[in-house]
């Protein structure tokens, strides 16, 4: 569980800093001064100025910040972004989510050439040409195993293959549910890979009650879509797109289920659900690790687009407001941001307090 924490925060923190990375590259390159770029959130460990940006090394190593020289303030100096055109700052807000949206996208399409899982609600993306040249159908492998079950006594671990019973080849789940129960409360002989080792024969005293399940495991086979790199590079952006417009709607059905109802949809998780959810996602391999790193990544790029005060999309918003004429304040809209950012805090809390209450 440490090490899956501690995955799940390097991982985070990474796409966090990449997002930040992307304000500051296109900062600079617009001519902003930078005044600090930061790994981690204050207090400051340790800090260096190089070319007018100091650069800190904080205490609490997780994600990362950058400050810009006139990003809350009126500051007309030609190198604050306060001074610059709308044009150029909306580069600059919305940077940071082009990187996260890009990142996504690429690790999307180098799974579609060597392996996409299957983790659309549709299955594989398959629209005229563009559609997968070959799927690949894995063996039936174990993906959650029932304490003291059949299963459990015999030594059959998450991730291991279940290859045959009594001599029979299982393809699926359904057909292992049908064979087990026939021989409920038998001695049964179960062909076996673990992960990473050779084919092993276990004899296995099967359970007689059915509601415990009669070898007590959940397994499933995996499906991999293979597609021709010219074809992947534009289903990959209607993968992306399709994930993300389920992103937004799990948001929206998250914020529905939480006024209406007082309740926190099973779609929506916050850390700790990601690092439970994490810690099954390992036993899959590195594929479904990449696909998992892509979801998160385009979650951060889809949340920080909302027209919610303190995000990039809300910056976003207030400034195309202030170009149609309207006055808005540097105090109010500093209060807005702030009235954002403790909204989101709250909400963090109560998905947070909800992912508890699951485990």
């Amino acid at each position: 569980m440490i090490l899956t924490i501690a995955l799940v925060i390097i991982l985070f923190s990474l796409l966090v800093i990449a997002h930040e990375l992307g304000h500051f590259m296109v900062a600079r390159r617009n001519g902003v001064k930078v005044d600090e770029f930061g790994l981690g959130f204050p207090p400051k460990l340790f800090g260096k100025t190089v070319n007018g940006t100091l650069y800190s090394l904080n205490l609490f190593l997780f994600g990362g910040f950058v400050r810009l020289k006139g990003e809350d303030q009126a500051d007309k100096a030609q190198d604050s972004l306060s001074a610059q055109s709308y044009r150029v700052k909306s580069k600059i807000v919305l940077a940071g989510v082009a990187v996260n949206f890009s990142i996504a996208y690429f690790i999307i399409l180098l799974l579609m050439v060597f392996g996409m899982p299957s983790i659309l609600p549709s299955g594989f993306i398959s629209v005229g040409p563009i559609k997968p040249y070959k799927i690949e159908t894995s063996a039936l492998k174990a993906v959650a195993i029932s304490k003291d079950s059949a299963a459990e006594n015999a030594g059959i671990t998450t991730g291991t293959e279940i290859i045959s019973v009594n001599g029979t080849a299982i393809t699926s789940e359904d057909q292992l549910k049908s064979i087990t129960s026939s021989n409920a409360g038998n001695v049964v002989e179960i062909t076996t890979r673990p992960r990473g080792g050779e084919p092993k024969t276990l004899q296995v005293q099967l359970g007689s009650d059915a509601s415990k399940g009669y070898l007590g495991l959940a397994a499933q086979s995996e499906q991999r879509a293979f597609y021709n790199p010219l074809v992947a590079i534009i289903g990959a952006i209607i993968a992306t797109f399709y994930l993300a417009v389920l992103t937004i709607s799990a948001f929206g059905d998250f914020l529905v289920g939480l006024f209406s109802k007082a309740q926190v949809s099973n779609n929506v998780a916050g850390p700790v659900g990601i690092v439970s959810i994490f810690g099954s996602v390992m036993e899959y391999g590195w594929r479904y690790i990449l696909a998992f790193t892509a979801s998160i990544s385009l979650s951060l790029a889809v949340i920080n687009s909302l027209p919610i005060p303190a995000l990039d999309g809300g910056r976003f918003a207030l400034m195309s407001i202030t170009r149609l004429g309207v006055k808005i304040k540097p105090e109010t809209e500093a209060l807005m941001h702030w009235l954002g950012f403790g909204f989101l805090i709250i909400l963090i809390i109560i998905v947070t307090i909800s992912d508890i209450s699951r485990l």
